[in-house]
C-alpha cells in the first residue's frame, strides 16, 4: 500500500494527462477508510479526445480506476447519476482531493458538484414509492413463509437492500450501492445499518428480528402495501 496515495495519484495524472485542466482523487483512498485493497479513483477532465472513457489499470502495483471526461461528458454523467439517485461521480469531484487545476477549473467543478449534491435528488413520484413499498411487503411475506435455508438467505439479503433503497427513496435522499449504501442509510438513522446487518446475519436461526426491522422501515415509508395496490400499464400501440 502506497504511503501517500494523493502524491501517487497526482504523479500518475500528471504523467498520463499533462494537459488536463482538472483532476481529482476520490473514493476511500485519500480518507481514513483507506485499506490495503483500496484503489485510486482518479477523475480527469480534458478538453476533448481521448476523453471520455473509463479504464482500470495497474500502475507500479497500484490499481487505478480512471474516469476521464470532457466538460460536456462530466455534466452528462452527473445528470445520469442524479436521475438514478446515485452520486459516485458527483462525490468524487465534490468531496475528492484536487490533483490538478488550471485557472481555477477544478474549484469550479467542485463548487457545481457540491451544489448538486446539496440540492438532493428530485422528489420521487408517489407511484414509485408505492411500487417499492409493494415489492418489499411482498418479499417480507415470502421470507415469513419460506422454509428453504438457501432461499431464506437470499431473501434476507435482497430485503435488506430493497428496504434500504425504500427508506432513502421515501425520505428523498441519495442512494448508493455496495459499501456506500449503509453510509447513506446512516445519514438518516446511524444505528439502522447495523441492526439490519445483525438481523440478516442471524436470519437462519431467528427471522423475527429481521421481519421487525423491515416492518419498521415500511412504517417509516408509509406502511406495508398489498391490497388495493394498482399500477397502470403502458400500451405502446395506443
Amino acid at each position: 500500500m502506497s504511503a501517500d496515495p494523493v502524491a501517487l495519484a497526482a504523479r500518475l495524472a500528471g504523467e498520463r494527462f499533462p494537459h488536463a485542466h482538472a483532476a481529482f482523487l476520490g473514493g476511500s483512498s485519500p480518507t481514513a477508510r483507506r485499506t490495503a485493497w483500496s484503489d485510486l479513483d482518479i477523475v480527469v477532465v480534458l478538453d476533448g479526445p481521448p476523453a471520455p472513457f473509463r479504464e482500470t489499470l495497474r500502475h507500479s502495483g497500484q490499481l487505478v480506476e480512471w474516469f476521464v471526461q470532457t466538460p460536456g461528458s462530466l455534466r452528462h454523467y452527473w445528470r445520469q447519476d442524479t436521475a438514478r439517485r446515485r452520486t459516485p461521480l458527483l462525490r468524487m469531484v465534490a468531496e475528492g482531493v484536487i490533483l490538478t487545476s488550471t485557472d481555477g477549473a477544478a474549484e469550479a467543478y467542485r463548487e457545481r458538484a457540491a451544489a448538486l449534491l446539496a440540492a438532493g435528488p428530485a422528489a420521487p413520484a408517489a407511484t414509485i414509492v408505492d411500487m417499492q413499498r409493494y415489492l418489499v411487503t411482498d418479499m417480507l411475506d415470502d421470507l415469513r413463509g419460506c422454509s428453504d435455508p438457501v432461499e431464506i438467505s437470499y431473501l434476507a439479503a435482497t430485503l435488506v437492500l430493497a428496504a434500504s433503497d425504500l427508506l432513502l427513496l421515501a425520505e428523498n435522499r441519495w442512494s448508493a450501492r455496495g459499501k456506500w449504501l449503509p453510509r447513506r442509510l446512516a445519514e438518516i438513522d446511524p444505528e439502522l445499518p447495523g441492526r439490519l446487518a445483525a438481523a440478516q446475519q442471524d436470519v437462519l436461526g431467528d427471522r423475527e428480528p429481521l421481519v421487525a426491522e423491515i416492518l419498521a422501515v415500511l412504517q417509516r415509508a408509509g406502511g406495508p402495501l398489498q391490497e388495493g395496490f394498482r399500477l397502470e400499464g403502458e400500451d405502446p400501440g395506443r
